[in-house]
C-alpha cells in the first residue's frame, strides 16, 4: 500500500456572490488577471470545438440555428456583454478604426434596385416613379415582393449595361485630326430662343390621313401592307432647293436636313453612335449625313438597360441591332403610306427630286416643307415686322452679320377639317420579341396596349428615349401640328416580315417635349454653339462623331475627299482618345 501514489483533493473556491471565483480566493499567479463572464446568448452546450468552421462535419449543428440562419457562426464566449478586454484606442491611435460595411453592400444593393430598377412593370401596377404628363414611369428590375426581392436580378442586369461595349459609326484614321471635344455636361446649359421661321416653300404631294386608324385596337387590329413607294432621303448638299438658295442668298449661312438637327437636338440622351458631315464651303456651313448612315435607319430600344445585341454578337439573328434597326425603317415607310392614302393634296412646287428623274427610277412619293430659321444673336422689336428691312438692318447692326439656316423637313400627311388642313409627322413604333435579348422588359402590346396604354408608353419612353426625341424635334422643324405613333408589332416573333397595327397615339410635338423631359430651348442652344463652333473653323471638311461608349462628342478635321465614294461604313472600333482641348462655346 505504500507504493501507491497520492491523491489530495484541489482547493474548491467558493464564490456565494457570483460565479466563479472571488478575486481574494484566485492563485497568486492569476491575480489582477480579470475574467470573462457568460451572458444569457452564450451556448455551452460544448466544451470545446475542435472542428473549424467550413469543415462540412460541422453542418450539424445548423439544423438548430434560427430559421433566418442568424447563428450560422458561434458565438465566443461572452461577446454579448460588456468585456474588459474591449481594445481602447490611446491617444496615439486615433487614425484607426474598424470598418464593417456588410450591412452597407446590402443597403447599396437594395437602394439601387429600388430607385434604378422603378418598379415591376409585369405586375400590372403602377409600382415606380411617375412620369411627366400623368404618364406612369414604369421600368423593369425592381423589388417583386416576397422574401429577398430581386436585387440580385438587378444587379446583373446593371453590370451588364455597363459591359455593353458599343461600336463607332466611322472609325478615325491616321489622316483625321481632332479639332473639339465636348462633353454632354457642358452642353445640358446651352440655352438659345429663335424667331419665328419663315416659309421657303411646300414642295411635292402628301396624302389625307385616314382617321379610321384613330380607331384601330388589339381587337381590331390592322395588318400592314408592303407598299411599294420611294421615299428619297437626300442629304442637304445633294438638295437642288438648299444648292439653289445657297448661291442666291448671302445671308443664308447654314443648310441642313431636319433628321440632321433632330439628331443634334437630342444628342445628349443619345447612347448609340452617330455622325455628322460638315462641309465648310466659304463663308456657308452643309451639315450632311453619310449615305447608309445611322440617321437613315431608326434605333430599337437604344436606351434601353440591355440594348439590342449588335451584328457581330452571338446569336443575334434577326433581333440583332442593325436588323432591327432596317425592319423599323422600312415599317414607318409603309405605315405612312397604308395610312395617308384616302386623297391626295399636291402643293405649289413640284418634288425637286423627281425633276431630273428621266432613268426609270421610282418617283419620289414625300412631301418636302424648307423653312428658314434666324440664328442670330440679335433680336428685333417686337413692334416691328422682322421680315421688314428696317428690322433686319437694326438686327445686322447689333449683332453683325445675319446668320440664317435653311432646313428641309418632311411632311408625312395632312388632317383635313373643313377648310383647315393640320401638318403631322407619322412614325412607328415596333415591338419584336419581348422574350429576346434587348427587348427592354417591354409588356406583350397585343394583351396590354388596350388596357395599360400609359405604361406602354412609360416603357417605350425609356427604352427609345432618343428616337421618341428625335420625332417630336422634326415635328417641331416641320411646324407639324400632330405627332402621330403607330404600334407595330410582329405577327409572329420569328416571321420579321408580317406585321399588324395595334394602335395610335396622337401627340402634339411641343407638349410631347415636356413629356420627354427635354427643353426645345437647350436644343436650339446645342445647334447655335456647334453652329458658331464650326462657322469659326477654316475651310473644309470635318466629321462630328458621338463616341460611343462615353457622353462625348468629337469634332475630326477630315481630308477633302472623306466619303465621296462610301467606303466608311460603321466600323467596329472606337474613336481615338479625346484631346484635352477646351471649346469656348461650351
Amino acid at each position: 500500500m505504500s507504493n501507491l501514489p497520492s491523491f489530495t483533493l484541489p482547493t474548491v473556491f467558493d464564490n456565494p456572490k457570483g460565479w466563479g471565483p472571488a478575486n481574494t480566493q484566485l492563485p497568486k499567479e492569476f491575480k489582477d488577471i480579470p475574467y470573462i463572464p457568460f451572458s444569457k446568448g452564450d451556448k455551452v452546450n460544448r466544451v470545446a470545438n475542435w472542428i473549424s468552421q467550413p469543415d462540412p462535419r460541422d453542418q450539424r449543428d445548423q439544423r438548430n440555428r434560427g430559421r433566418h440562419g442568424r447563428d450560422m457562426v458561434q458565438q465566443t464566449y461572452g461577446s454579448n456583454s460588456a468585456s474588459a478586454f474591449v481594445f481602447q484606442a490611446e491617444a496615439d491611435e486615433e487614425s484607426f478604426s474598424l470598418v464593417d460595411n456588410r450591412g452597407t453592400a446590402v443597403k447599396k444593393i437594395a437602394v439601387r434596385a429600388i430607385h434604378g430598377g422603378r418598379g415591376d412593370a409585369r405586375g400590372g401596377g403602377a409600382r415606380g416613379r411617375g412620369g411627366r404628363g400623368g404618364m406612369q414611369r414604369l421600368g423593369h428590375g425592381g423589388f417583386r415582393g416576397g422574401r429577398g426581392g430581386n436585387a440580385g436580378g438587378y444587379r446583373k442586369r446593371y453590370n451588364a449595361r455597363e459591359r455593353t461595349h458599343r461600336f463607332a459609326s466611322v472609325k478615325p484614321t491616321e489622316e483625321w485630326t481632332l479639332v473639339q471635344d465636348i462633353e454632354f455636361s457642358r452642353m445640358k446649359d446651352l440655352s438659345f430662343s429663335v424667331r419665328e421661321p419663315r416659309d421657303i416653300g411646300f414642295y411635292g404631294k402628301v396624302g389625307v390621313y385616314d382617321s379610321a386608324y384613330d380607331r384601330v385596337n388589339t381587337r381590331l387590329e390592322r395588318p400592314l401592307k408592303a407598299v411599294g413607294s420611294a421615299r428619297y432621303n437626300a442629304t442637304a448638299s445633294e438638295d437642288p432647293v438648299l444648292t439653289k438658295l445657297s448661291e442666291q442668298d448671302a445671308d443664308i449661312k447654314v443648310f441642313a436636313t431636319d433628321s440632321v438637327i433632330a439628331t443634334l437636338m437630342a444628342s445628349m440622351v443619345s447612347m448609340s453612335a452617330w455622325d455628322v458631315v460638315v462641309n465648310r464651303v466659304g463663308d456657308k456651313l452643309f451639315f450632311d449625313k453619310r449615305d447608309g448612315g445611322p440617321m437613315d435607319f431608326p434605333s430599337v430600344n437604344e436606351n434601353a438597360q440591355d440594348p439590342p445585341p449588335e451584328a457581330g454578337d452571338k446569336d443575334a439573328s434577326i433581333n440583332s441591332a442593325s436588323m432591327l434597326a432596317v425592319e423599323a425603317r422600312d415599317i414607318s415607310g409603309n405605315l405612312i403610306k397604308q395610312v395617308t392614302g384616302l386623297n391626295i393634296v399636291e402643293y405649289e412646287n413640284a418634288n425637286p427630286f423627281n425633276e431630273e428623274n428621266d432613268d426609270g427610277e421610282t418617283p419620289d412619293d414625300n412631301a418636302y416643307r424648307y423653312r428658314l430659321f434666324d440664328l442670330s444673336a440679335g433680336a428685333t422689336n417686337e413692334d416691328d415686322d422682322e421680315d421688314s428691312e428696317e428690322a433686319q438692318k437694326r438686327a445686322a447692326a447689333e449683332s453683325g452679320p445675319r446668320c440664317l439656316m435653311a432646313i428641309r423637313t418632311e411632311v408625312d400627311g395632312v388632317a383635313i377639317s373643313g377648310q383647315t388642313k393640320k401638318q403631322m409627322l407619322i412614325r412607328a413604333l415596333t415591338q419584336h420579341d419581348i422574350t429576346a435579348p434587348g427587348a427592354g422588359k417591354a409588356l406583350d402590346w397585343r394583351q396590354k396596349l388596350d388596357s395599360q396604354r400609359g405604361a406602354v408608353v412609360a416603357t417605350e419612353m425609356q427604352n427609345n428615349a432618343t428616337k421618341l426625341a428625335r420625332w417630336a424635334f422634326q415635328a417641331i422643324l416641320a411646324g407639324a401640328e400632330q405627332l402621330k405613333v403607330g404600334f407595330v408589332s410582329r405577327v409572329s416573333p420569328r416571321e420579321r416580315t408580317r406585321h399588324g397595327v395595334l394602335g395610335f397615339q396622337t401627340y402634339r410635338p411641343a407638349e410631347f417635349i415636356s413629356q420627354l423631359g427635354f427643353n426645345e430651348y437647350t436644343g436650339w442652344g446645342i445647334v447655335k454653339a456647334v453652329v458658331d463652333m464650326c462657322l469659326a473653323l477654316p475651310e473644309g471638311r470635318y466629321v462630328i462623331v458621338r463616341d460611343p461608349n462615353k457622353p462625348l462628342i468629337l469634332v475630326y478635321a477630315v481630308p477633302a475627299g472623306t466619303f465621296d465614294d462610301n467606303g466608311e461604313d460603321d466600323a467596329s472600333a472606337a474613336p481615338a482618345p479625346a484631346a484635352d482641348d477646351d471649346a469656348s462655346a461650351f
